[in-house]
């Protein structure tokens, strides 16, 4: 019998995702700039015209003007293609939104029952693809003022792109029995039906349907002509408004525009230099760190921008190896002494985090550290034994090799490299993303300028983790912490003079996704590359991606 709510505890364990306020960095301030528009989960260009699609009909059948029930009529109609995208004909292996709950029933012989593709609301237009659709100008979403009043609903723009993106699925799928009948009624669906549709509508198809790719990459990379735009339908009772065509302001930015178009532009850039970025994450990073030649101007701020994301990276793994093993050793200490820690005490287990690997002597000068990568005479095992040369590494190669070894002063040593590296580092792009900060930390720009400061003080390696603990984690933690309440994330906190250690997710946390996986993905899904069968060359820009890169870059 559950107890009282009454008598429940107030406070709900939780580990928290980002316990240093640094994922939020990448999340919030770093993505929007960059990639604006492209969320992680973004990741199939034929969603954008199927969505578009799905917005259009609702609108010409006068269905209600209710949130709740275009949410159901998204779901339903993501359910039925996931059925028809995994049961391509094809064999693509494309994943479609809900594939988990679909995956056992498309293996069937059907016929198959409807359903929802998620619990969330709008399904996975809500999560994944509304807000990118939004930002590129093609749906004023619900509570958008027309004539002074709220729209009730999302809805298409009245543009070009919009039209067309809707258009143009349509076009593909409207001769299907799927469009003609089935779409409209709530029968069981029979596999001829759901193949049928799957030939015309998978994800796979669209980078052989011109007029619909085409349609999609304007979405994406083109303004509109007009200065302003209207809604579609805005005088019909779809949205229980008559005012006529009124205007309501500019829909998208051609900034945010620009930017999207050099970024993916750099991405393909990096492709044609190094094609192993499109299947592995550590050439994606290392190449977006040290990009081959650049274009142009324009070309050079964004190459900029990107190399200022991969520094501030480094630097959260380098942080959350000293965390890591902090609340390792804090929680150890702690418990030998039946009790939280003392101010003193809690220095005394930073100081003796140096004995990780690689140990390094406490009293040591930390500019004596620094000199050794200078020189490049520092080595550091791996986990696997292979000793690393730390200054000649590649810079993706320290990021793995601190998450990997988990060591407080194996993160101090990459943060030393790190600085070292970004000497000699200029440009508007790199100064600008930086100089990016959270609400909870400094900008990776403000950190190495603070080391600076520090090491012109003659620390010593103790002195320096230390100052890295009472300085980055220690306080923030427990400003981020006390944010999350009545939730208990803290892995510890001061209570009554004394810090105390919690025993729940003393791990580390994880990086925040940089879209190398939509990245690659999308632009397959336009044209813009093709896969190739050398494993040393597994990818090669197309005819439309050189022009695309030549276009945008210079």
């Amino acid at each position: 019998m559950p107890a009282p709510a009454w008598i429940e505890a107030s406070l709900k364990l939780n580990e928290g995702r980002d316990p240093l306020g640094l994922q939020t960095t990448t999340q919030d301030r770093l993505m929007p700039l960059l990639l604006p528009g492209i969320l992680e989960l973004s990741r199939r260009a034929r969603y954008f015209s199927f969505h578009a699609f799905l917005l259009a009909e609702y609108r010409d059948r006068h269905l209600a003007a209710d949130g709740n029930t275009l949410s159901a009529f998204i779901k339903r109609r993501e359910w039925e293609y996931g059925l028809a995208v995994l049961r391509c004909p094809r064999g693509c292996g494309s994943s479609p939104v809900g594939a988990r709950r679909l995956s056992g029933l498309a293996m069937g012989p059907g016929p198959y029952s409807r359903g929802e593709s998620v619990e969330s609301a709008f399904g996975g237009y809500g999560l994944y693809y509304r807000s990118p659709m939004a930002e590129f100008g093609i749906v004023a979403r619900a509570g958008t003022l027309l004539g002074g009043r709220p729209i009730p609903i999302d809805v298409l723009y009245n543009t070009d792109r919009a039209r067309l993106l809707a258009g143009t699925f349509k076009s593909a799928v409207e001769h299907t029995a799927y469009y003609q009948r089935a779409m409209w009624t709530t029968d069981d669906l029979s596999a001829d039906v759901i193949d049928e549709y799957a030939q015309a509508a998978c994800l796979c198809r669209l980078r052989e349907l011109p007029e619909e790719r085409d349609a999609v990459h304007a979405a994406l990379f083109a303004p509109d002509a007009e200065a302003s735009s209207t809604v579609v339908g805005e005088d019909s009772e779809l949205l229980g408004v008559a005012d006529g065509p009124t205007a309501i302001g500019e829909v998208l930015s051609e900034a945010g525009v620009r930017q999207r178009c050099l970024s993916v532009g750099h991405y393909l850039s990096l492709l044609d230099a190094v094609p192993s970025v499109v299947t592995s994450e550590t050439a994606y990073r290392d190449a977006l760190w040290s990009p081959p030649a650049l274009h142009s101007d324009a070309h050079a701020v964004v190459a900029g921008q990107w190399a200022g994301l991969i520094a501030k990276d480094v630097w959260q793994e380098a942080l959350c190896s000293v965390w890591s093993e902090l609340c390792r050793a804090g929680l150890t200490r702690a418990r030998d002494l039946g009790r939280g820690l003392t101010w003193d005490e809690v220095r005394r287990v930073a100081a003796g985090l140096v004995a990780g690997q690689p140990e390094l002597d406490p009293t040591s000068l930390t500019t004596a550290l620094a000199a050794q990568l200078a020189a490049g005479t520092l080595v550091v095992p791996d986990t696997d034994g292979i000793h690393v040369n730390v200054t000649t590494a590649p810079l993706d190669d320290l990021r793995r090799l601190t998450s990997r070894l988990d060591t407080a002063s194996s993160g101090l040593v990459v943060l030393l490299e790190l600085a070292r590296r970004m000497e000699g580092r200029a440009g508007d792009g790199w100064q600008k993303a930086a100089g990016i900060r959270s609400g909870w930390q400094p900008s990776i720009a403000a950190v190495t300028a603070a080391l600076r400061t520090h090491l012109a003080d003659g620390p010593t390696v103790a002195d320096t983790l230390w100052w890295l603990v009472s300085r980055f984690v220690v306080p923030v933690h427990e400003r981020i912490a006390y944010s999350k309440l009545p939730e208990l994330t803290f892995r510890f906190r001061w209570e009554d003079g004394l810090l105390r250690f919690y025993d729940h997710g003393v791990g580390r946390f994880p990086l925040a996704a940089v879209r190398n996986a939509p990245l690659a993905s999308l632009t397959w899904d336009l044209g813009l590359w093709s896969e190739a069968d050398d494993e040393r060359c597994p990818a090669t820009l197309t005819a439309r991606g050189m022009r695309f890169v030549e276009e945008v870059l210079g």
